[in-house]
């Protein structure tokens, strides 16, 4: 068993035991996970991104790992080997929170030169793959995120899906936005972006959900370096709830006043959030470890193929909890097939300012893991 810690706004600690421990070769996949998701955030250009999942994308790779024919430790921040059994050890680590799967499948009549470190089973239909998502995403993603055709050789998909729980259900404040009067508060000076605002409400279901907000003028890729700056410190327990470090007491997206308390009286500390739901669809062709796991993939195929890779995400957070999925797919078609157009759904979200939101893992293999990030922009 691993104990994780949370410390409430009056200083009572609360232990929460989750089953399984943290391994060197776990610790390892979370640093890769954490590498990984800051440097494609900044190859693929994805800082603004409403909601995307680093982890489901590595998660597939690594599986595949093994396939690559180079090394993959400059990528995926683990060797080969190292990469798909960290992956597995993912994958077979039960979490209260978090459900995980990797899937492949062939298209009857293609015939592999080499074996992949995959399951393959029989190519379905499109409602087969949509039905393979909802069942892998507790139903937040109906529909696959890629659409077969006569020339679809192979598809290979993660599946990853959190919904974590609060304590208890936020209350609403005067002008509607979810008010947080417990769980973890601090304003931390940072040097990505100066002093930034975080709250994380309290949860038991082993996943800490971070929102972090800077200045108006901080780009969204420093919020976000600020953003892995911040979570870093909490974890290296550096940052304490109910911190205050800032040279003036108001702040960007802070006010101090005086309250009148009675009995023992400390610092009262509120959060004032929005409540948001996002969805989004991302070519990840571009993104750090594709091109070679997917050479190594369609090496396995006779005759000139190409490749694609798409994720679809979803996130919501509300007075409940937050809850996030994204199913990641790779797909291998004959060469010269004429590329699928897609439609992203741009959907405006509620927010008082432009924040970063982040899901970390806590407990057993899966700590420290950032699983989902969400810019949230104003509506």
């Amino acid at each position: 068993m691993i104990s994780v810690t949370l410390v409430a706004p009056d200083r009572n600690v609360f232990v929460m035991e989750t089953s399984g421990t943290q391994t060197p070769l776990s610790l390892a996949a979370a640093r890769a996970i954490r590498t990984y998701a800051a440097t494609t955030r900044s190859v693929i250009g994805s800082a603004e991104a409403s909601v995307i999942s680093y982890a489901g994308l590595w998660l597939l790779l690594a599986s595949l790992a093994t396939a690559s024919e180079t090394e993959t430790e400059d990528v995926l921040g683990l060797k080969r080997a190292d990469a798909r059994a960290a992956a597995l050890a993912l994958l077979d680590e039960p979490h209260p929170t978090i459900a995980a799967a990797v899937a492949g499948w062939l298209r009857p009549g293609v015939q592999l030169n080499k074996s992949l470190p995959v399951v393959l089973d029989r190519l379905p239909d499109q409602a087969g793959l949509d039905a393979w998502a909802a069942d892998n995403t507790r139903g937040l993603i109906e529909q696959f995120p890629m659409e077969i055709d006569e020339d679809t050789l192979l598809v290979l998909a993660s599946a990853l899906v959190v919904s974590p729980r609060w304590s208890e259900p936020l209350e609403q404040d005067e002008d509607g936005l979810l008010l947080l009067e417990s769980g973890f508060q601090a304003v931390v000076d940072t040097e990505a972006a100066g002093p930034v605002a975080v709250a994380c409400p309290p949860s038991e279901d082993g996943i800490s959900v971070y929102s972090v907000i800077a200045a108006e003028d901080v780009t969204a890729a420093d919020v976000w370096r600020a953003c892995d700056e911040v979570v870093a410190r909490i974890d290296a327990g550096e940052v304490r709830d109910q911190t205050f470090a800032a040279d003036d007491e108001d702040g960007h997206a802070w006010q101090v006043r005086e309250v009148t308390a009675y009995g023992n009286p400390s610092d009262r500390w509120r959060s004032h959030l929005p409540e948001w739901r996002a969805e989004d669809l991302h070519d990840l062709a571009a993104a750090p470890g594709v091109a070679e796991i997917a050479r190594g993939v369609m090496a396995a195929i006779s005759g000139d193929t190409e490749a694609a890779c798409v994720q679809k995400a979803v996130a919501a957070y509300d007075r409940e909890g937050f809850e996030a999925a994204a199913v990641t797919g790779m797909m291998i078609r004959a060469a010269g097939a004429a590329p699928r157009e897609a439609t992203v759904r741009q959907i405006d979200l509620r927010f008082d300012r432009p924040h970063a939101v982040v899901a970390v893992a806590r407990g057993g293999a899966w700590e420290g893991i950032p699983l989902f990030s969400s810019w949230v922009t104003p509506a």
